[in-house]
């Protein structure tokens, strides 16, 4: 099975001309022909409205994130976090048999629901691999568009095979974490990488997300290699590992001031304004930032989503992570679905351990001896080292939150 043929749940075959081809995560897809397409760095949205009737279709595609340990939690938690909250039901998906495609392994559930009293289908797909998941969302209140999402699904194949890319690493002593020792500098090289380190860019605009239902400022980052290729995304884990194991690439060249790209079959530029920063051809300002290098970086501080959280002064779990200078880390829930019940999943549970930074990469190495690996970067073309009002982990902003520190941010952004 090489491709998401799934044409038998729509009762026929599907034989049809597909428009070009695009790549986001490991997913490689038609553009559904006559939709409006929003982006961010977290998922694209395809949509499409008959305003006089109220039909209509999205096609919700996103990024490749860290994965809940196999693919029936990687599954559960999509369709919890992804389908039922924000679409507002509470109904259980009728599940197709387990497949995989590429060393992938996936799964497709489906229900319907009432949206404003109309039957509405919603559709997920989940696929698991390499500790990372990535789904695909459709959602539909109208038959009218049941050749579009069998068009799409029948386009829809995943770009490369599947890899074990887990790093094999010494565990942390709990006792040595919970006596707070010191311990010596860790080998930052956890990957015994070899590879070239990327120049990373990082770009920051206000646009509308649709998901949401109002504007904010968006970050997304391309990375360019001392060979002249070019990847458009930072990867949920990073920069660390990815220059061997992804296998499409785009080309960078520069050219005095302005960088030449061709990327998933489109060329453009962007023009350098200023050492650290310049501006695509679609923008009207620069809005690209030359992040700086955070190898060996050490930090300090409690981190968080969210900007109006308060850090516990009794240790209890919250959403929020604390740094310190001597490589170790406390893990309040960072990545907890349900803060009542903190121990639901194991892989995703609090935890104290010890980390390391490396290629826009934070390894979070626990002491029950759990590994994560994380994007990280620095804010827009600020030093990591004494700009500490937030941080980018996993491509998500992470603001300060510890007693006594007065963040600078809103200066710093404008």
């Amino acid at each position: 099975m090489n491709r998401l043929a799934f044409a038998s749940l729509f009762l026929l075959s599907i034989s049809a001309s597909f428009a070009q081809t695009n790549d986001f995560g490991i997913v490689r897809y038609a553009s559904p022909k006559g939709y409006e397409l929003i982006k961010n760095n977290k998922v694209l949205t395809y949509f499409k409205e008959d305003k006089s009737t109220g039909a209509y279709c999205n096609f919700f595609i996103y990024d490749l994130m860290a994965g809940k340990g196999e693919v029936q939690k990687d599954f559960d938690y999509a369709w919890d976090n992804l389908v039922q909250k924000p679409f507002k039901f509470t109904g259980a998906a009728n599940l197709q048999p387990l497949a995989t495609l590429k060393g992938w392994q996936f799964l497709m559930g489906s229900a319907k629901y009432a949206d404003n009293g109309i039957t509405t289908l919603a559709i997920l797909f989940t696929f698991s691999g390499e500790n990372n998941m990535q789904s695909i969302c459709i959602l539909s209140n109208s038959d009218k568009y049941k050749a579009d999402i069998e068009n799409f699904i029948a386009s829809a194949d995943l770009i490369r095979e599947a890899v074990n890319t887990k790093p094999s690493m010494p565990s942390v002593k709990s006792t040595d974490i919970a006596a707070n020792k010191t311990h010596p500098p860790i080998n930052t090289s956890l990957l015994n990488d070899k590879s070239p380190k990327p120049e990373v860019w990082m770009k920051s605009r206000f646009e509308y997300d649709m998901m949401k239902r109002r504007s904010e400022t968006k970050y997304e980052w391309i990375a360019i290699y001392p060979d002249e290729k070019f990847n458009p995304y930072m990867p949920t884990e990073g920069y660390a590992g990815f220059y061997t194991k992804n296998k499409s690439w785009g080309s960078a060249k520069w050219n005095n001031n302005r960088l030449d790209v061709i990327s998933q079959n489109t060329s453009y530029y962007f023009d350098k304004k200023t050492a650290s920063t310049m501006q695509s051809k679609f923008d009207s300002k620069p809005n690209y930032y030359k992040c700086k290098s955070v190898d060996g970086l050490r930090i300090e501080g409690a981190y968080t989503q969210y900007s109006s959280l308060v850090p516990s002064s009794k240790n209890k779990p919250q959403y929020l992570i604390w740094f310190y200078k001597d490589g170790s880390f406390d893990d309040r829930g960072i990545s907890v679905s349900d803060l009542k019940n903190p121990y639901a999943f194991a892989d995703d549970a609090p935890g104290k351990g010890k980390y390391t930074i490396e290629s826009f990469s934070i390894f979070l190495r626990y002491a029950d001896g759990r590994i994560k690996q994380l994007g990280f970067s620095g804010f827009l073309d600020k030093d990591p080292a004494t700009v500490t009002d937030a941080y980018f982990i996993g491509r998500l902003i992470y603001y300060r939150k510890d007693a006594g520190h007065n963040s600078n941010l809103n200066k710093i952004n404008n």
